[in-house]
């Protein structure tokens, strides 16, 4: 749809009508529209920058930079000496030809930027420095499996600049775009998007995120109600320490219509007034209109939270999340402890038993697995670290740790890592077959070879499938950096159905896609060589479904 046929005094003309036509449950006195702002074209994710300069995004504009089929360019307003909203001035140094969504400000001169990938800008979010009344593009921000599967982008970064909360269509989504978090670990690396869970995201699609600066209460926008409606504003509520585990989400009092409300956030320093898009009257974009906010109180019981500053300077923001979802005070650092020494700990046999008895206690009744190095047998410091399908990790202290977070369901990947070995990846079933059981750990050495096996390619294509590829991608990208002498060849095979220069093409556009991912990660693209072999080299039978599936696979060889 467009809107360029719509002249702008027909649509001012509906917005005088407005207090009349309005399908909202308030008085029309309670909603104001911001009709300096408001176009024919669509208005969307607004955000305040420290000096009161509203940023917003503007879809389908004629003087966007990709003409009036873009998306969305970055465009901006600033009050006047009376208070009013000044005519909306057009970025293009924060645009690109694609879709352009303003997050957020670092600081009063640094801006985070989404962009959907054009203009040789890759799909992700993007850091900006300010210059006067010019922007300089600075770097992208690293963020682990970050995959936008859609055209809608929105997010929103938290005060503080440590955490973004954004909606996507990503890995471990319930239907369409779904939100999720992101923690800040260093000077631009952010950890992999985490769904917040099947309480706030649907089926349907859940949009435009906003949460308070306690973290407690976050506003998005979903249709998942249906009944021919547009997308209406709901809110939900922490209800532990967790960053998945929330209230069942309800519609806001104010604001919500027959049409779409989109972007419900804060608009003033006092928080006291929200500032939101509607398309009740607008055939179908969006427009801003300003509604006071409404404050939902913090659930009783996090407290804690209230009194426990979420970021501070002694510690990182992934830490203090690790902290958090586990109610824990110990640091997460790397298990530098054999099998043996685990072994030595003792309880206290002079407890009384009913008082000892405890989960701990049980997780250090099972039986220790002992990792080994293949070639001397002799035992290896290493470290564990959990994950589950949604990109979360955990380093873990000890193997007790990991049989007690066994009883959490979504732990479900296990990987073991040393310097100078080749990383383990398992799954739950797997650790526990091998329980009282060596693990052997292969020596990263020239000539030494394993089968990327759970690195998983959508059918026919160079694309990953799932979350778990991603896992195992950013173990390559640790073993890389954690081991900076060593080379590696990538080989691509498959098996030999179909044509075979086509097989040939994409077993090495397999092989790319993966050095590719280690490269934007920080490894040098010298130290990773690719070869496409097709379907020439089995390692199985081709006349069985079973060969087929192991002689589509992606190698890698320790080079000198």
């Amino acid at each position: 749809m467009s809107k360029t046929s719509y002249s702008f005094f027909s649509k001012a003309s509906r917005l005088s009508l407005l207090a009349f036509s309005f399908f909202f449950a308030v008085n029309a006195q309670e909603l104001i529209p911001l009709s300096a702002l408001n176009s024919p074209y669509d208005e969307q994710s607004p955000v305040l920058s420290p000096t009161d300069e509203l940023f917003f995004t503007v879809g389908f504009h004629p003087v966007n930079v990709g003409g009036p089929t873009d998306y969305g360019d970055i465009w901006m307003s600033k009050k006047d000496n009376n208070g009013e909203w000044q005519k909306p001035q057009h970025i293009p140094s924060l645009s690109t030809s694609g879709n352009d969504v303003l997050i957020g400000f670092s600081d009063a001169l640094t801006a985070l930027v989404y962009h959907s990938g054009n203009n040789g800008k890759r799909q992700g979010i993007h850091q900006y420095s300010r210059f006067g009344n010019s922007w300089n593009y600075l770097r992208p921000l690293e963020m682990g499996n970050f995959k936008n599967n859609s055209m809608h982008f929105s997010g929103r970064l938290v005060p503080g600049g440590s955490i973004i909360v954004m909606s996507m269509n990503s890995f471990g989504t319930y239907g369409n775009e779904d939100i999720y978090v992101s923690f800040k670990q260093s000077e631009n690396v952010w950890t992999s998007p985490l769904n917040l869970g099947p309480q706030v995201n649907s089926f349907a699609q859940e949009q435009t995120p906003y949460i308070t600066n306690d973290l407690q209460t976050i506003y998005f926008s979903s249709n998942v109600h249906g009944n021919n409606r547009g997308k209406d504003i709901y809110f939900s509520q922490r209800k532990s320490q967790s960053w998945e585990d929330w209230t069942l989400p309800q519609k806001i009092d104010l604001a919500n219509s027959i049409g779409s409300e989109l972007s419900y956030t804060i608009i003033d320093q006092n928080n006291e007034k929200a500032i939101f898009t509607t398309t009740q009257n607008s055939e179908g974009f969006g427009d801003f209109m300003v509604v006071k906010f409404e404050v939902k109180e913090p659930l009783a019981d996090l407290e804690v939270i209230e009194n426990k500053p979420f970021i501070a300077d002694s510690e990182s923001p992934i830490e203090q999340v690790d902290a958090m979802m586990n109610s824990s005070e110990s640091e997460n650092k790397p298990i530098q402890e054999t099998a043996a020494s685990i072994k030595e700990e003792e309880v206290n046999e002079d407890e009384d038993e009913s008082d000892t008895v405890s989960i701990s206690t049980a997780a250090r009744k099972r039986d220790l697995v002992r990792v080994i190095n293949s070639q001397t047998s002799e035992e290896v410091l290493h470290q564990i670290e959990i994950g589950n399908e949604r990109g979360l990790k955990k380093v873990l202290e000890s193997q007790n740790e990991l049989w007690e977070l066994f009883e959490e369901p979504q732990w479900n990947t296990i990987t073991i890592s040393s310097k100078g070995f080749l990383p383990k990846m398992m799954d739950k079933s797997d650790w526990e077959e091998i329980e009282g059981k060596d693990l052997l750990l292969q020596p990263a050495i020239s000539g030494t070879a394993i089968v990327l096996d759970n690195i998983q390619f959508n059918r026919g294509t160079s694309d990953f499938a799932d979350s778990k590829s991603i896992q195992v991608l950013d173990n390559l990208v640790i073993f890389m950096k954690d081991n900076s002498d060593i080379k590696i060849r990538l080989e691509g095979h498959t098996d030999n159905a179909g044509d075979p220069s086509l097989n040939k093409d994409l077993s090495m556009k397999r092989a790319s896609k993966i050095r590719g991912y280690l490269t934007i990660n920080g490894v040098d693209f010298e130290r990773v060589r690719i070869s496409g072999w097709g379907g020439s080299r089995p390692v199985a039978d081709n006349q069985t479904e079973e060969g087929r599936v192991l002689n589509r696979r992606v190698e890698m060889w320790i080079e000198n």
